[in-house]
C-alpha cells in the first residue's frame, strides 16, 4: 500500500470518529432539548389542573400520570400552587447509560378567586 492511500485510509477513519462523537452531541442535545420542553410543559398542566380543579394531591398524581420516571413535588403558600419535576435523561447511549443530566421543570398557578373550593 502507498503512502497515499494510508494517508486516505487514516484521514477516513478519523473522520468517522469524528462525525461519530459529533453525532452523539447531537443526539444528546435534542434529548435534553426534548425533555426539557416535556417537563415544563407537563409541570404547567399539572400547577394548572391542580389550581383550578384540586389540590396539590391532585396535581402531583396528574404529572406523575404523564411523566411516570419523574420525581414530583407539588406545593401551594395558599394563593398559589406550584409544581416542580425532575427527571434523569442519558445524555450517551441506551436508556441506561452512565452519563445522566438531571432536567428540572417548574411551574406556579395562582388560584383564581371564583373557584368554588380554595
Amino acid at each position: 500500500m502507498s503512502e497515499r492511500g494510508a494517508a486516505l485510509i487514516g484521514t477516513l477513519a478519523i473522520g468517522f470518529v469524528f462525525v461519530l462523537v459529533l453525532s452523539q452531541v447531537f443526539v444528546a442535545v435534542g434529548r435534553l432539548g426534548a425533555v426539557s420542553a416535556e417537563v415544563s410543559e407537563v409541570a404547567s398542566y399539572a400547577a394548572q389542573q391542580g389550581a383550578r380543579y384540586g389540590d396539590p394531591d391532585d396535581a402531583t398524581r396528574i404529572a406523575r400520570e404523564l411523566m411516570p420516571d419523574a420525581d414530583v413535588v407539588a406545593a401551594t403558600n395558599g394563593a398559589s400552587l406550584s409544581v416542580e419535576i425532575r427527571i434523569d435523561v442519558p445524555l450517551v447511549g441506551p436508556e441506561n447509560s452512565p452519563l445522566h443530566q438531571t432536567v428540572i421543570g417548574r411551574a406556579t398557578t395562582v388560584y383564581s378567586p371564583y373557584r368554588s373550593n380554595p
